[in-house]
């Protein structure tokens, strides 16, 4: 079984993943290597060689068609576009994990035809991305004004009893002890715009909420409730806003999710089994007062959004012709002899037992 998220996506900080913290207790292949490199290719390769388990590949959110890591359950490893924005090493080499370097596959002498545009086009990806930077500075600021406005307006024992009614309805069992929720996103934006990478036997509940706070208070919530019973729970956390809020709440053993309207694409996803309309969680007198503002912020977010879209999608292209110069110096027969090893590597790995 094969399961997509993305390692981790742009805020107006910068990029950012939890991956590497919550994968510190295995071994990892750490790839390093600039652009075309074949790193995603490589993982590809390895992802495909293990069609019979149970493995998680990691979607770039700066190319949702590119992988930045593969974790092999089952056994405890993973290989992991080690570079920048998300650069990361091996605290104790060959116990903790190990680097692989792809960049020794590259023909120096055919590098030395593109530098200069390799240099430019370099320049220019990075311009790109200060750009979008500034753009989700900007989501942000809206997005945490309408949730501060809505926190302002909530009626919490209704909200915090219907949490609990609906964690109830989903989770009819207690499953062991306590465990933590997962970080692991499913939704970025993207150069092909807001995506979110849910399983097509997925079955899905929507929040509609023009205010924010209920819905990302209900998702917290929920998921404390049903973490507390030993439920599998995985989260997504915006990184346009400053709380870091939950959007999206998957329960994996049961194949549910629960998502904040705002947080997707309507247009992504089959028609949900349930629509909450998270309206009657406010005191309807405090949101009347504050009507224009929540409109504003909203529509400027949307904008906003679009313009930020249009230039991860230019970076992307720019992107594109920098791979290029390096795909054309690639030796790609040490690419397959790095596949061929790594597999091996990987399989000395034990299965878990059961």
């Amino acid at each position: 079984m094969q399961r997509s998220y993305f390692l981790g996506g742009s805020s107006a900080e910068g990029f950012e993943t939890a991956f590497w913290k919550q994968h510190s207790d295995s071994y990892g292949f750490y790839l390093k290597g600039g652009p075309g490199t074949g790193k995603s290719t490589l993982m590809k390769k390895l992802a495909a060689a293990f069609p019979d388990e149970n493995i998680s590949v990691y979607h770039c959110a700066s190319d949702p068609h590119s992988l930045d890591a593969v974790v092999f359950e089952d056994r405890n490893v993973f290989v992991a576009d080690a570079t920048a924005p998300h650069e990361s090493s091996t605290p104790l080499p060959y116990i903790t994990g190990e680097l692989v370097d792809l960049a020794a596959g590259l023909r120096t002498e055919k590098l030395k035809e593109y530098q200069d545009g390799i240099r430019n086009l370099y320049q220019a990806n990075q311009n790109e991305h200060r750009k979008a930077r500034k753009g989700l500075l900007g989501i942000t600021a809206m997005l945490d004004t309408i949730a501060e406005t809505g926190e302002k307006a909530l009626i919490p024992n209704k909200l915090s009893g219907y949490a609990a009614r609906l964690t109830k309805r989903i989770i009819k069992q207690k499953r062991g002890q306590k465990r933590s929720p997962e970080i692991r996103p499913c939704c970025a934006v993207t150069p092909l715009g807001k995506m979110t990478l849910l399983p097509d036997e997925y079955e899905w509940i929507l929040l509609h909420d023009d205010a924010l706070a209920a819905s990302q208070a209900l998702l917290k919530q929920m998921s404390e409730i049903a973490a507390s019973t030993g439920e599998i729970c995985e989260i997504t956390q915006s990184l346009t806003q400053s709380s870091r809020p939950v959007t999206h709440l998957l329960f994996p053993q049961i194949k549910l999710a629960i998502i904040s309207e705002q947080a997707i694409t309507l247009s992504e996803l089959k028609k949900p089994i349930l629509t909450v309309n998270m309206q009657r969680f406010y005191q309807s007198d405090l949101l009347k007062q504050q009507k224009s503002i929540l409109r504003f912020c909203s529509k400027t977010a949307s904008v906003l959004e679009q313009e930020t879209v249009s230039i991860l999608a230019k970076a992307l292209r720019i992107h594109d012709e920098l791979e290029a110069g390096y795909i054309r110096a690639l030796n790609k027969a040490f690419l397959d002899k790095k596949a061929s090893e790594l597999t091996k590597k990987i399989q000395s790995y034990p299965l878990k037992t059961a």
